[in-house]
């Protein structure tokens, strides 16, 4: 997921390189962490993933990384 909330304000955010480390999934309202992917090239992808693999029941879980 690309798109989370700020737990603080719900300001939605990006997953980037200066994004905090913990946000909400606006789909759930559970917690999800921010994860890193190095790509082949060595640019490093940024990315939010729920919390300990919790919410498997999350609508945000199965969408596209494109939505």
């Amino acid at each position: 997921m690309k798109i989370a909330q700020h737990p603080d304000n719900q300001q939605a955010i990006a997953a980037c390189e200066d994004a905090p480390k913990l946000a909400l999934c606006p789909y759930c309202g559970g917690t999800v962490i921010l994860r890193q992917r190095k790509r082949m090239n060595g640019e490093c992808v940024y990315f939010w993933r729920h919390q300990d693999n919790l919410q498997r029941n999350c609508n945000g879980r199965s969408r596209s990384a494109s939505a």
